[in-house]
């Protein structure tokens, strides 16, 4: 330590390439990491417009004829949709109920995808539009349930009266300036496809709702009513707030069972959604102690290294007490010495995730903007810095407390 630092450095320059290296490829591999982080926290985005709170959900069923168990019509007028109905009416007795409506891929938190394409005449350009979107089916019951709003402050009850009128409902994009866009479409008459016999009326813009909040919105949103020829597959009940768990412990066959329909997998939207979101969090989870590791390992690697040259220093350090050298002259030395090895680690790290980054082509999957991803960088080089200072500190003060006599003696 009598030597001046970039000279002491280049005296120990082989365990000082070491340690560099090493902290060149954590640094790119917690960057990777970071970057993912801040990717999902950038999309993830809750639906707006709509309001899942003490809203349950089920799948409805119906038994096949070829079933033992299938109950046999005794006229034409009755049939699954009737079934259904009284289902409905039912459950809509149920104490702890406010609605009950259905609709089939009408929940998000589920990775079905009905694509479709409708057509519309742009008036002031007169050119064709095209609105590519996942297709979602609502009775007007449940539009009221889920209390879908519209995008310019639309009732649920009027929503509801537009799907009632098979009228249908479209939705912006992630983007708002992408409003305007569909905005457009409000009021016109469209098609779908290129069928031009078969005309419905756009009436409102709605907000998009995602697949799930880690996935961004790539089309739009159509929602429409249920067919005449479409038997639900999703049912939704509003229960009184507060009244979940009674709702749930007062189902039996009477509320989910009638005639040759039936509903299962019974579950809050909340559930439903942990399990949607189940893969992204384990992700999470083992980024997280990916994360931990490459910490660890840093702290432990600065650790053993410094342990081992202050041993070696320590009548150089008893040399500088005496000559009037205080313990915080002596932990600035070591402490500069490690912070100058990531300052010439961080350029090279910079340089790898320069070369590497637009080679992944992000915003082709991912509309993250560059500077989130970039923003990373320093907030990686700090991390580093704080694992650099926590396993330098515990060998300097340790180095410290020796007595220069002890030290000296045999110098």
């Amino acid at each position: 330590m009598k030597r001046k630092l970039i000279s002491q450095m280049r005296n120990e320059w082989r365990s000082n390439v070491w340690m560099s290296v090493e902290l060149i490829v954590v640094g790119v591999v917690l960057f990777g990491i970071l970057g993912y982080f801040a990717t999902f926290a950038y999309i993830h985005k809750p639906p707006k417009g709509i309001d899942f709170t003490d809203v349950y959900v089920g799948t409805i069923g119906w038994v096949q004829p070829t079933s033992a168990s299938y109950k046999q019509y005794p006229d034409s007028v009755h049939n699954y949709k009737t079934d259904l109905e009284m289902l409905k009416v039912n459950l809509s007795g149920n104490p702890y109920v406010e609605s009950v409506g259905t609709g089939t891929n009408a929940i998000p938190y589920n990775y079905n995808y009905h694509g479709v394409a409708i057509s519309a005449t742009d008036a002031d350009a007169d050119t064709t539009m095209y609105y590519y979107a996942n297709r979602r089916y609502m009775d007007p019951e449940l539009v009221k349930t889920l209390h879908l709003t519209g995008y310019n402050g639309e009732s649920p009850e009027t929503l509801a009266k537009m799907v009632e009128d098979h009228k249908l409902l479209i939705s912006t994009y992630d983007s708002a300036s992408d409003s305007y866009l569909t905005q457009k479409w409000v009021g016109n008459e469209a098609y779908f496809g290129n069928d031009s016999a078969d005309v419905y009326s756009i009436g409102a813009l709605i907000n998009g709702i995602r697949r799930v909040d880690y996935e961004t919105l790539y089309d739009g949103v159509l929602i429409t009513d249920v067919p005449d020829t479409m038997i639900p597959r999703e049912i939704a009940i509003k229960v009184k707030p507060g009244k979940g768990r009674e709702f749930m412990e007062s189902l039996d066959e009477s509320y989910l069972e009638f005639g040759n329909v039936y509903v299962s997998n019974m579950m809050s939207v909340e559930n439903r959604k942990e399990e949607a979101h189940r893969q992204f969090t384990t992700m999470m989870r083992n980024l997280t102690a990916c994360t931990i590791f490459l910490m660890i390992a840093v702290f432990l690697g600065i650790l053993g290294s410094f342990w081992y040259r202050t041993q070696q220093r320590i009548p150089e350090i008893a040399m500088r007490k005496v000559n009037g050298a205080t313990d915080r002259n002596i932990l600035s030395r070591f402490l500069a010495e490690g912070l100058m090895l990531l300052v010439l680690s961080a350029p090279v790290i910079a340089i790898i995730i320069a070369i590497v980054l637009p080679q992944l082509n992000i915003n082709e999957y991912v509309p993250t903007p560059l500077w989130l991803i970039w923003a990373m960088l320093p907030v990686t080089l700090a991390l580093l810095a704080i694992m650099i200072v926590a396993g330098i500190v515990f060998p300097a003060f340790k180095a410290m407390k020796t007595n220069p006599a002890e030290a000296l003696k045999d110098q």
